[in-house]
């Protein structure tokens, strides 16, 4: 398929890449920032511009790579007709873009995707469609890119990409509290990676909570007590702990 590209960033990069791999030719990439666009289009073999009035308007896909701020203001600004117009965001419904479209769709990406790592994991897409002709011409570009698709209405998706914030961005977040504590304590954050590996790959193996160890789950309040009296200097840390070491207790009692 012919494709243009709106936006320039993480999943621009990712889907950019993927489409050229498997066989689609990425005619142009529009953003804002000429550098921007200019970067990404020239790794694609694409034209690029900053200016929507210049959009080829000749594509068989017009993607919507860009921040769910800015997808409002595309749907005041751009009109596509019965153009084929897809958005990539996990939080947005899909009549976010109606006034863009008569055919319009979802194509998400449910993984964390930087740019700057210059390779892609296996990236499952969750689709949507606004109609039957869109679905039909989604699908087979999805399946070329992706061997994990699922179908999911807006809620559904929101629901998913909830879930993906706490099992990414939350997690993720509590590594770099983790780094940052022991870096002020001059403690060597690097005798974690083996826990921290161990951590992600039980999942391959074992239900999350059927793994779970550590003192909250044997409610040793001891040991909670004193862990949160070293954390005094560490106010964000110290509020994190009770409510986190709570939740798993929680959890696991009702489980029980």
């Amino acid at each position: 398929m012919d494709i243009v590209i709106i936006g320039a960033g993480n999943v621009a990069h990712c889907f950019g890449h993927f489409m050229k791999l498997h066989g689609h030719q990425v005619k142009q990439v529009i953003s804002r920032r000429q550098e921007h666009a200019k970067e990404l289009a020239e790794l694609l073999g694409a034209g690029y511009t900053t200016d929507l009035l210049d959009i080829d308007m000749e594509a068989d896909v017009y993607l919507l790579a860009v921040g769910d701020t800015v997808l409002e203001e595309l749907n005041d600004q751009l009109r596509l007709g019965r153009r084929i117009v897809v958005h990539t965001a996990g939080a947005v419904p899909i009549d976010a873009i109606a006034r863009i479209s008569v055919n319009t769709g979802v194509m998400y990406p449910l993984q964390s995707i930087r740019k700057e790592t210059k390779s892609y994991p296996a990236i499952p897409l969750l689709l949507e469609a606004g109609n039957d002709e869109v679905q039909r011409r989604l699908f087979p570009l999805a399946q070329s890119i992706s061997s994990t698709i699922s179908w999911m209405s807006s809620a559904e998706r929101l629901q998913m990409h909830l879930a993906a914030v706490f099992c990414n961005n939350f997690t993720n977040h509590l590594l770099a509290l983790a780094k940052f504590y022991c870096e002020q304590e001059g403690r060597d954050f690097s005798l974690l990676n083996p826990i921290i590996r161990e951590t992600f790959q039980r999942l391959d193996k074992y239900p999350p909570e059927t793994v779970q160890t550590g003192p909250a789950v044997r409610h040793d309040e001891k040991t909670m007590a004193l862990h949160e009296s070293i954390l005094r200097n560490y106010p964000s840390m110290q509020q994190i702990y009770p409510l986190l070491s709570e939740s798993i207790y929680q959890f696991h009692r009702n489980e029980g």
